[in-house]
């Protein structure tokens, strides 16, 4: 009978205290719901408040440092939190085990202090390498990779180099044994003969000159240096019926007549005399904007219309070939005195354009000891 009665009165009192918690929480919402919604920072600052007031056992202490910890995780963003409502409810708890002072909702309200303390951590992030259970670095990679390559480059450079060596062995061979056999070849002869013949063969060699050179005035040989030579240039003296040495005479004498200041490397006869007058290593006054880089030729004529003659002309093709293989240039650098100023000189070559386009093509082909054939 007395033990029903305890269990009538423990009912009672705990249905009180479910009552009177049951009020508490009403009246908490009715104060939220006047003063607007309240944040989860401030449900958690509320707590920790109402918790710090509450002290005098080890069970409260335990309450209160599981609200710091919640509130300082709350800090940290990670992941799924709550709104704040469970540390609300374990402040309720202790408020109402606090007026009835009841043990039991004292240790109901520590066991669900606890857990809410206990926020799962987040996860360590790794790396998609590390996770993948690879412990060799990004770098150590990249480095083997670039000395494959190095490896790869290198014996491609070795088979191209091998193959070219045995592309020329080939051909050196081959030139070898065919100039060797060849039917022209003279017998015994060795091959360093063999090839100095064929390059002698095409050079070509100086024409006869008959040097007589000016004596160094400053009306027809000044003294001044040729530093270099780009163009030849072909004139005609613009005396019919005169010779080389009558025209050589003529430079020579401005000095003392000093009517005005003309001169040329060469001068050619109508009979094919070459007389040189000037050093190709100074300058002469032929071509007034072009003297200082450039060889002048006068060539003598007997006709009014200004044509060479045969020997004037094989002299000229002769010497224009062996002066552009001396100073490496080509028919694109000879010139007529008419290409640089307008004056018709030579006369007869400026009138008739297709005989002076065969004159090229006469030093561009031509033969030692094949005389060039004139304009008919």
């Amino acid at each position: 009978m007395g033990q029903a009665q305890r269990s009538g009165r423990r009912n009672v009192s705990q249905g009180n205290a479910e009552e009177q918690r049951a009020q508490y929480i009403a009246e908490k919402r009715r104060q939220q719901g006047s003063t607007g919604k309240r944040t989860g920072n401030a449900y958690k600052n509320s707590a920790r408040d109402s918790i710090s007031v509450i002290s005098g056992g080890n069970s409260h202490n335990r309450v209160r440092d599981g609200a710091q910890r919640s509130a300082r995780s709350g800090k940290a963003k990670t992941g799924k939190r709550g709104t704040g409502n469970d540390g609300l409810e374990n402040l309720e708890l202790w408020e109402i085990s606090r007026k009835t002072d009841n043990p039991r909702l004292m240790r109901l309200a520590d066991r669900e202090q606890v857990p809410s303390a206990k926020r799962p951590s987040r996860p360590k992030q790794y790396s998609s390498r590390q996770s993948a259970g690879n412990p060799r670095p990004v770098s150590s990679i990249n480095r083997r990779r670039a000395k494959r390559r190095k490896v790869y480059l290198y014996r491609i450079i070795a088979f191209l180099m091998i193959g070219v060596g045995l592309i020329l062995i080939y051909q050196t061979t081959g030139a070898v044994f065919r100039m060797m056999h060849h039917e022209k070849s003279g017998k015994g002869k060795g091959i360093a003969e063999i090839v100095s013949e064929k390059i002698e063969t095409k050079r070509v060699e100086p024409p006869a000159i008959m040097v007589d050179y000016l004596e160094p005035n400053e009306f027809s040989r000044p003294g001044t240096e040729l530093k270099s030579i780009k163009s030849i240039f072909v004139h005609y003296t613009a005396n019919p019926g005169t010779s080389a040495q009558q025209n050589r005479s003529y430079f020579a004498n401005l000095a003392e007549t000093q009517e005005r200041s003309a001169s040329a490397h060469f001068i050619i006869g109508y009979e094919g005399e070459l007389i040189q007058c000037i050093p190709l290593e100074e300058q002469a006054y032929a071509v007034a904007t072009r003297n200082e880089d450039s060889v002048s030729i006068e060539c003598c004529y007997l006709d009014e219309d200004g044509k060479f003659t045969q020997e004037t002309y094989d002299m000229l093709i002769h010497t224009l070939a062996w002066l552009t293989q001396e100073y490496h240039l080509s028919t694109d650098d000879i010139l007529r005195h008419y290409d640089c100023g307008g004056k018709k000189c030579p006369l007869y070559y400026v009138e008739h354009e297709d005989a002076w386009e065969k004159l090229l093509a006469d030093v561009e082909g031509y033969e030692p000891g094949e005389p060039a054939e004139s304009e008919k």
